[in-house]
């Protein structure tokens, strides 16, 4: 009966587990280690090169107008694409953006990460 006790113990600690592995790594699906998955998913939806050669007069036209206002402040740079309802702020001290604001409405984290 002892051994029934230990062996059941062994397997509930196993399963609960791989329970919490599963539910990290589906969290993580884009993040640290699983972030080759992404980028290997984002090219399979992304249009043929003569459809990018085709829009690019067009997207140059949009960026000839879009030129930033880049001002300092303590902890990072807020570069401001104001012509394109666009600002980003980025930290000082290390590539990484802080925040993002398009059309007037602040991105969440999550929406940051998943974009940037």
């Amino acid at each position: 009966m002892k051994e029934f006790g230990i062996f059941t113990s062994i397997i509930i600690v196993v399963l609960v587990f791989v329970y919490a592995m599963t539910i990290l790594s589906a969290d993580n699906t884009c993040k640290w280690v699983r972030i080759f998955e992404c980028q290997k998913q984002a090219k399979e939806g992304l249009a043929p090169v003569n459809i990018s050669n085709e829009l690019k007069p067009t997207w140059e036209i949009f960026l000839k107008y879009c030129i930033p206002k880049i001002k300092e402040e303590e902890t990072s740079y807020l570069v401001d694409y104001s012509d394109c309802d666009l600002k980003i702020t980025i930290s000082k001290d290390k590539p990484w953006i802080e925040d993002v604001e398009v059309n007037g409405t602040k991105l969440l984290r999550d929406e940051i990460d998943s974009n940037f």
